[in-house]
């Protein structure tokens, strides 16, 4: 593959022929960080995808219309089947597009995938209160309440050394996994633990004046910020990948044209004695632990293991009796409360 050019789809996936892989529909904003680590990882695949663009802030139409009621971006829908966390969505891919995967070294992907995910709240406490977006009343409010601390000016200038320090040592961190000379973060050849290692990053340094006033630069970090550059060049941009829009209403029936009725009896990927006491078929609420607790996920247990979870949920409107369309919404259980709606008020993890 030339750097510049757009890569061939691997895989054999072409254009997502419907007898062989669903459509892909990616639910995200242009500036969203988490959106960028799913779109570089289909991009760089060459696996063909249409993007349903979102408002930054609640509510969301598109996805209310589906039933969704979880708020963080990304959500990439396969068919009938949403995925939720850019963690959980990128190894889905890398399962049903297995020829030409990135994700060499399973463990360690994980392991840099979680450092990042720390490394973000350092990188959002760099965004400058002097950001257009930042005198926006509405985001300054949806931010507010979805990470449960506050937004205004003078706080975020307060927490802005902080943040800034807590980023220096991310940089501090990929600077020394490269000491060694090595192109990539895992050696000789470009993998999924790079895409982790560098999204935060790159999202912090094309943020304008997010990094003013402090000596996070290539001249002190080259190897990082040489590491990015690196990566962003194999990356095709959306327009030489292909990817076209679609707007909600369409999507909403791409999703159910795929939907499969399930059987309502028996017990289908579900846990004997799952510490949750959650059965099959029983209405839960999936909540973050961390941020986005305001806006629960409700839905009907479908599969549970150590894993995953996967609920169904009836779109707006749609009929709920027998022969209903639905869709299939898969969490990752690491990060994530389950809890049953019939005991509402229990701690059940």
């Amino acid at each position: 593959m030339t750097e510049n050019a757009a890569p061939v789809a691997v895989g054999g996936v072409g254009g997502n022929d419907r007898e062989e892989h669903p459509k892909i529909i990616l639910y995200h904003y242009p500036f969203s960080p988490y959106a960028h680590k799913v779109s570089w990882y289909l991009n760089l695949r060459g696996i063909k995808y249409q993007e349903c663009i979102q408002p930054p802030i609640l509510p969301r139409q598109d996805l209310a219309i589906l039933g969704i009621t979880y708020r963080r971006i990304p959500l990439l829908a396969i068919g009938n089947d949403v995925y939720i966390d850019t963690t959980l969505i990128l190894r889905e891919l890398e399962r049903r597009f297995p020829q030409g995967g990135l994700d060499t070294d399973p463990r360690r992907s994980l392991e840099y995938a979680e450092r990042s995910n720390g490394v973000f709240p350092f990188a959002a406490g760099c965004i400058p209160s002097s950001l257009p977006i930042m005198r926006d009343e509405r985001f300054v409010k949806d931010r507010s309440q979805f990470s449960g601390r506050s937004w205004k000016k003078e706080d975020i200038d307060a927490a802005r050394p902080k943040a800034l320090a807590g980023i220096r040592k991310a940089f501090e961190a990929v600077e020394k996994d490269l000491s060694d000379g090595r192109e990539w973060i895992l050696g000789n050849e470009l993998s999924l633990a790079d895409i982790e290692v560098a999204w935060p990053l790159e999202w912090v340094i094309s943020m304008p004046s997010a990094l003013l006033n402090s000596d996070i630069t290539p001249t002190t970090f080259p190897k990082t910020f040489a590491h990015i550059t690196r990566l962003k060049a194999r990356i095709p941009d959306s327009k030489a990948a292909g990817v076209t829009r679609i707007k909600g209403e369409e999507a909403k029936a791409v999703i159910l044209s795929y939907h499969t009725q399930q059987e309502e009896t028996g017990n289908v990927g579900v846990t004997d004695k799952d510490p949750s006491g959650v059965t099959w078929g029983e209405e839960v609420e999936i909540t973050p632990v961390d941020t986005g607790r305001a806006n629960p996920q409700r839905g009907r247990v479908r599969e549970l293991s150590g894993e995953k979870v996967v609920v169904e949920v009836v779109p707006t409107g749609e009929y709920h009796g027998k022969g209903r369309k639905a869709l299939r919404v898969h969490f990752p259980r690491r990060g994530y409360e389950v809890v049953s709606r019939s005991a509402k008020g229990d701690a059940k993890l």
